[in-house]
């Protein structure tokens, strides 16, 4: 991608920044708390490592399954139709909240009684999709909602607090306020984040924004 804040001078910068926000999380974490990391290929297995050696412990992985990826127009390797999510929390000892009926409604294909952890929900289009004035799109890498809602309703209870520290358009906090979850977005980019406050509006005025 092009965008400014995706952009590191080396593995070694990129590992830092993900080191300091990895941490900064885990400290403010409640004892029962968990957490969830969303990536590509690109990084999912430098940040996997990088969890491990901060002391989190690995609950599971979940394989979101792109129902409409976009193609892969060079031709020289597989299309890319999965994220993977890193599920974990702060100490081995934490008691997770875990809702299996909720599991098994989600689990795709080999779900139904064993709730297996893949997903399959298409990217982020239609009206879903922010966008600018002139049509491109906001954000290159915005989420689709039904991912964050599948998040919290099988690992979080009506009334739980969510930090999300890279809020992006504010898709976490917009799934959370649907689902009766308290927010805490942050975001350093100032049109992503007033592109938040747009859509956490919408919602307050709408009750339901994507209907």
């Amino acid at each position: 991608m092009d965008d400014r804040w995706d952009k590191f001078s080396s593995f070694e910068e990129y590992d830092a920044f993900l080191s300091g926000i990895l941490a900064e999380s885990k400290r403010v974490m409640k004892p029962d708390a968990n957490i969830w990391v969303i990536a590509t290929y690109h990084s999912i297995f430098r940040i996997g490592r990088i969890m491990q050696d901060l002391g989190y412990w690995t609950l599971n992985d979940v394989i979101s399954v792109k129902s409409n990826p976009m193609p892969n127009w060079l031709g020289v390797r597989f299309t890319n139709a999965t994220e993977t999510l890193i599920w974990a929390t702060a100490s081995r000892d934490a008691k997770h909240y875990f809702d299996r009926t909720v599991a098994r409604e989600l689990g795709g294909r080999g779900g139904g009684k064993v709730g297996a952890n893949v997903w399959n929900i298409p990217i982020c289009s239609g009206k879903e999709r922010v966008r600018e004035s002139n049509g491109q799109r906001l954000h290159s890498t915005q989420k689709p909602l039904k991912l964050l809602q599948n998040i919290m309703k099988v690992s979080t209870r009506p009334g739980d607090l969510l930090l999300d520290p890279m809020a992006g358009t504010g898709t976490s906090c917009v799934a959370a306020a649907m689902l009766g979850r308290h927010f805490l977005g942050i975001e350093r980019e100032k049109r992503y984040a007033e592109a938040a406050l747009k859509r956490i509006d919408a919602l307050k005025n709408s009750k339901v924004l994507y209907g």
